[in-house]
């Protein structure tokens, strides 16, 4: 088999049996592999706060791709089972108003009805995942690992004494000196060529 009938392959399948959690997933573990790298290889930073970031950057990724997928195929079925009561309400709605319908075409209907409800309930899902439960568990997965890994190096106090500020502080009043220059220039009214 040849790398074109590989990728050939590959693009089919992954397009009769397309699902919203693959293209998350392959994102989430790009980033995974790519944002730590990029910021290891950044210029002119600390060496100690690289690391840092490129690790908290690493966990986060690894938390991310699980979490997709388990938020994503839990809502799918949430969704087969919504999806399948109720295309037999409508169905048993269609034989109650004199309808006849074969097997076959039940099976085709609900199969179908299944398959759009999985599909958009696992997108649902895999937004819920980004927006609420990816950040909950880097809340609470990745800030304990990062305080046992990083060194525990407090930030120096600073003994900076402010001076003291009066509580009413009293404002005078100067008058703004002008040039001699100017002081007999008088303007009245818009002239045109001259002062």
């Amino acid at each position: 088999m040849s790398f074109n009938e590989l990728i050939k392959n590959a693009c089919l399948k992954l397009g009769t049996n397309n699902k919203a959690i693959y293209p998350v997933m392959a994102v989430a573990a790009a980033n995974g592999i790519f944002r730590p790298t990029f910021t290891l290889l950044k210029k002119g930073e600390n060496p100690e706060s690289k690391k840092y970031a490129a690790l908290r950057e690493g966990l986060t990724e690894v938390i991310a791709v699980p979490t997709y997928f388990a938020c994503g195929e839990i809502a799918a079925k949430f969704g087969k089972y919504i999806a399948s009561k109720s295309m037999a309400k409508r169905i048993a709605d269609m034989e109650k108003n004199g309808r006849t319908l074969t097997k076959e075409v039940k099976k085709n209907m609900k199969d179908t009805f299944i398959a759009k409800g999985q599909t958009g309930l696992m997108l649902i899902g895999v937004c819920f995942a980004a927006g609420v439960v990816i950040p909950a568990l880097c809340s609470v997965v990745v800030k304990p690992i990062m305080k046992k890994i990083s060194p525990k190096n407090e930030p120096p106090k600073l003994d900076i004494k402010e001076p003291e500020i009066l509580a009413n502080p009293s404002f005078t009043r100067s008058k703004i000196k002008m040039p001699p220059v100017y002081r007999n220039v008088y303007s009245s009214g818009m002239k045109v060529g001259g002062i």
